[in-house]
C-alpha cells in the first residue's frame, strides 16, 4: 500500500463501513473503524412503483430501504430504473433488478443527464432526507412531474476519546459521503484539526465538495465512484 499505514474508514452505514475496512486490511493497511455516522429509516408509505415511466435510485442505502418495503423485485417491473452509480446498481443486481440507466459519474448531474434522452411524464426519486435537489429541480425544468420519497436519514454519532485520537494520527481518512466529512469533521473538533495530519481521500467529487466547504482540499478523488474505486486510487 505505499505509504497508505493506517486508514480511518468513514462511510454512511457500519456494514459498509466494516467491508471496506475489511478490503484495506487485506491490503496490509492498519484499519480503524470510525463512522461518524449512522443510518436511521424513515417511516413512508411508497406509492404504486408502477405508476411512473421512471425510478431513480440515488445510493445503496436507499436500494437497501426500498426492499425492506417491498420485498419483492417485481414492484419495479414497470418503469425505467435509474442508479446513480455503480455501486448502487450491483447493490440493484443483488436484489434482482437490473438498472436500466447508470451514468458515468456517480453524482446528481450526471444521472440528469444520463436520462435526458427519456420520454418521462412521471419520475419518482427515492433518495436521503439530505439529498441534493439537482436531479428533481433538473426534471421539473424538463416538465417532468416529480414525487420525491424519503426512505432514510443519516444522524451524527459521537467518536470515543480513543478512536478520535486514531483518526488524528493516520495516514489517510477515507470519505465515502459527504455527511460523514460533515459529522467527522464535527467530531474531531472542527477542520483546523485536520489541517497538516492525515492526508484526505474522497469518493467523488460530491463527498470532495463537501471537504471544500469545510475549507478542506482533498489529496486524491476515485475516478470511480465507489468503495473499489476508492480502494484503487489509493493503490495507485
Amino acid at each position: 500500500m505505499g505509504h497508505v499505514l493506517r486508514a480511518f474508514v468513514v462511510t454512511r452505514a457500519r456494514p459498509q463501513a466494516s467491508g471496506l475496512a475489511a478490503t484495506l486490511t487485506e491490503l496490509g493497511a492498519i484499519v480503524t473503524e470510525a463512522p461518524a455516522i449512522a443510518i436511521h429509516p424513515v417511516e413512508v408509505s411508497l406509492p404504486d412503483l408502477a405508476s411512473y415511466d421512471l425510478v431513480c435510485l440515488t445510493s445503496v442505502n436507499g436500494v437497501d430501504r426500498l426492499f425492506e418495503l417491498v420485498r419483492d423485485a417485481r414492484a419495479l417491473a414497470g418503469p425505467v430504473v435509474a442508479a446513480i452509480g455503480p455501486g448502487t446498481a450491483e447493490r440493484l443486481r443483488a436484489k434482482g433488478v437490473v438498472a436500466d440507466v447508470v451514468p458515468p459519474r456517480a453524482v446528481g448531474e450526471g444521472l440528469l443527464e444520463a436520462v435526458a434522452g427519456l420520454d418521462v411524464g412521471r419520475a419518482l426519486i427515492l433518495r436521503a432526507r439530505e439529498g441534493r435537489d439537482v436531479l428533481p429541480e433538473g426534471l421539473r425544468e424538463r416538465g417532468v412531474e416529480v414525487d420525491l420519497v424519503t426512505l432514510y436519514e443519516t444522524r451524527a454519532e459521537p467518536l470515543d476519546a480513543d478512536t478520535r485520537a486514531a483518526v488524528l494520527d493516520a495516514d489517510w481518512i477515507t470519505f465515502t459521503a459527504g455527511s460523514a466529512v460533515r459529522s467527522l469533521v464535527a467530531a474531531v473538533g472542527g477542520a483546523d484539526a485536520l489541517r497538516g495530519g492525515p492526508r484526505l481521500a474522497s469518493i467523488g467529487p460530491v463527498t470532495s465538495a463537501a471537504l471544500r466547504d469545510l475549507g478542506l482540499e482533498p489529496d486524491l478523488e476515485a475516478a470511480e465512484h465507489t468503495p473499489d474505486g476508492l480502494v484503487a486510487a489509493l493503490l495507485g
